[in-house]
């Protein structure tokens, strides 16, 4: 720094590399792109260089429209919903983490009550509610076989509750629990989800 500062007094400064290049740039007649860009030369320019450089997201259309269709649909669920059916959902989801969350997969928790969701308002009987809340999550299972597990459930007074089955799976982590613990324990999620979504809305 002292250097240059003793260069200036003495006249001997030499601009540097891109102090040149930038002189260069400003002294061309040529303008390498429109400042303006509402001139009208601007618009001929603007259009040559979109010509010549394709969107990557279009080149492959079939892989773009699987995503676009999912976009389209999830911004279309939010937008017709009823905003008491989102506070509802969103509250028995948070309800479920509290409850279960420490024994159960959060993105379990979430698909039941996404799903609990969507069937609160059919009139499908409540074995059956219980079952297309955790068919997707056990695909393992028949319909039928996840009907017989349901039915204790769906009918309080012929089975055993919700309260029991957590209970006696509650001393396990959810890696040592067997295919049909984890299906119990699943349906009476379902279940709890399906009464608090109906509380809620009651």
């Amino acid at each position: 720094m002292p250097n240059q500062a003793r260069d200036l007094e003495c006249g001997e400064y030499s601009p540097s590399h891109l102090e040149l290049e930038l002189l260069d740039l400003l002294t061309q007649t040529e303008v390498p792109y429109p400042w303006n860009p509402s001139a009208i030369a601007a618009e001929a320019y603007f259009a040559s260089v979109e010509a010549a450089e394709a969107p990557l997201w279009l080149d492959d259309e079939a892989d773009f429209a699987p995503q676009a269709e999912t976009a389209i649909a999830a911004f279309e669920r939010l937008w017709s919903a009823n905003p008491s059916e989102i506070s509802a959902v969103e509250s028995v989801r948070a309800t479920l983490l509290q409850k279960f969350g420490t024994q159960v997969p959060s993105d379990w928790l979430e698909a039941i009550a996404q799903r609990a969701q969507t069937l609160t308002s059919t009139t499908t009987p409540m074995a059956q509610r219980l079952v297309q809340c955790v068919s997707e999550l056990l695909p393992q299972w028949t319909p039928e076989d996840l009907q017989v597990l349901a039915r204790p459930f769906a009918y309080a007074m012929r089975g055993e509750s919700l309260d029991s089955t957590v209970t006696t799976m509650s001393e396990k982590t959810w890696s040592n629990l067997s295919e049909i613990e984890k299906a119990r324990l699943s349906l009476a999620i379902a279940r709890y989800a399906v009464s608090e979504l109906e509380n809620f809305s009651a």
